[in-house]
């Protein structure tokens, strides 16, 4: 069986269980057998008294906590399958925003109609470092070249390999 390194305590478990019920809990398993099920019903019972203790009265105003400060805190508390399947939808989110912004910036550039010639290109150009800058301009350059070759001069049917 496969073994995998333990959790850490939930926010809320450390505000409701005391150090000394933590380490009652880490003596469980080597209490003997038959006075376990009673010290594990009282150590739950005992939980549940300090959560109902701590929690009465609680203020139930709503924060405006972001949906990134929820994923980021929920991540420790996953498996590695959610955690990469986590970092694979904020990836996706970020992309669509970056895109968001370079749709928004290209309608500003057109309403603005100051002939800049502004491009999703030219936002990708502007993010990036000049050494970045110029690998982009020369990858660029090379597929150009290439899809004009491909496109000058021939058309179906006109070469000896159809």
């Amino acid at each position: 069986m496969e073994k995998f390194p333990p959790r850490p305590m939930t926010p809320f478990d450390e505000l409701v269980t005391p150090p000394f019920l933590y380490t009652l809990k880490l003596l469980l398993p080597y209490i003997p057998a038959p006075a376990q099920r009673s010290l594990a019903i009282f150590l739950k019972f005992f939980e549940l008294k300090n959560t109902m203790e701590i929690f009465y009265g609680f203020d139930r105003g709503g924060t405006n906590v972001s949906p990134d400060t929820i994923l980021s805190d929920l991540k420790p508390y996953m498996n590695p399958e959610e955690q990469e399947m986590m970092e694979q939808m904020e990836g996706m989110k970020n992309m669509m925003e970056m895109m968001q912004q370079m749709q928004q910036s290209q309608n500003v550039a057109s309403d603005e109609n100051t002939g800049s010639g502004s491009s999703p290109l030219d936002f990708l150009k502007g993010i990036m470092d000049p050494e970045q800058q110029s690998m982009f301009d020369m990858y660029n350059d090379i597929f150009s070249n290439a899809a004009d070759a491909a496109n000058t001069g021939t058309q179906k049917g006109e070469t000896d390999y159809e």
